[in-house]
């Protein structure tokens, strides 16, 4: 079997539509799902189940940036089944990632234990047909005109693209501006908010020069990168809780517990310095940046 394949940024030729760029992503998206649920359902790589997860996102991430032009009501009802299927694949995930990060055998087996029904879950949902069905209706959807009444499909994707990252961006900033990145629930709505600019961005990054896309994606994910593992460290928290009721694992737990605690620290300066830097790079989605020789 192929190793797990990450995202491939889709081809959109020089003048292309906004429609003709949403079907572009929705089938990268779809690309890298197929590519990695096999290995995923057989638990071969943990990196596989990672990447199908990703292509859910990225999915639902086309839909929310394209969300202007798409039929409302039929749009939300894909979203919803796509996150459905993402939160009944999140819970092994997230044991494996605690199992992962420490080093301490008693909490690694016992984590491994507590895993087994959230694997069976993740199994169950990776070897059924909706995890097949669900992204391919999406694209046939796609293709099939889904249009809102009133929007332009024809637009061309660059003028498009500088509506829909503003909005992106703007949501972000009001969830980030005053934040305090030391409270875990504002960081996880501003992480939300930065994964779906970023993988925005993504879908529109072909139509626009490579140097001024640059600076802006990898302030982006570095920020990205930080709140991920903010993120972990948060849900670590909620399983430590639950592997504490074991009196045997108590003391490796308060261990775990302090060494979270450090290492959250380090990362809310990390936070600041990386929203202050993103913060002050341009958007990349000027008229001057887009491209018309790409094909």
């Amino acid at each position: 079997m192929h190793p797990p394949r990450v995202w491939s940024r889709p081809e959109i030729a020089a003048g292309a539509s906004a429609g003709e760029a949403f079907i572009a992503n929705v089938r990268a998206a779809l690309k890298q799902i197929d590519a990695n649920a096999a290995g995923a359902a057989e638990e071969r790589d943990p990196e596989y189940l990672h990447q199908v997860r990703v292509g859910l996102r990225r999915l639902r991430s086309t839909l929310r940036a394209f969300r202007p032009l798409l039929r409302k009501r039929e749009a939300a009802a894909f979203d919803r089944m796509l996150r459905d299927v993402l939160r009944a694949l999140g819970g092994a995930r997230d044991w494996d990632i605690f199992r992962r990060s420490n080093c301490d055998e008693d909490l690694v087996r016992a984590a491994q234990r507590k895993g087994a029904a959230a694997r069976r879950q993740a199994r169950a949902m990776l070897r059924s047909a909706r995890i097949r069905t669900a992204p391919r209706r999406v694209l046939a959807w796609s293709k099939a005109a889904p249009w809102r009444s009133g929007a332009d499909p024809h637009e061309d994707v660059a003028a498009f693209a500088r509506r829909a990252l503003r909005r992106l961006q703007d949501r972000l900033c009001e969830d980030a501006d005053g934040a305090d990145w030391r409270d875990a629930a504002q960081r996880h709505r501003v992480r939300v908010k930065v994964k779906r600019l970023r993988y925005g961005c993504e879908c529109f990054a072909a139509a626009y020069q490579k140097r001024r896309v640059r600076p802006y994606l990898k302030r982006l994910r570095k920020l990205q990168q930080i709140l991920g593992e903010m993120n972990d460290i948060s849900v670590q928290r909620t399983l430590l809780q639950e592997l504490a009721r074991d009196a045997r694992l108590r003391r490796p737990v308060a261990a775990l517990r302090r060494m979270l605690t450090s290492r959250e620290r380090e990362l809310t300066g990390e936070a600041v310095q990386a929203w202050s830097g993103f913060e002050s790079t341009k958007p990349f989605w000027r008229r001057s940046a887009a491209v018309r020789a790409r094909g």
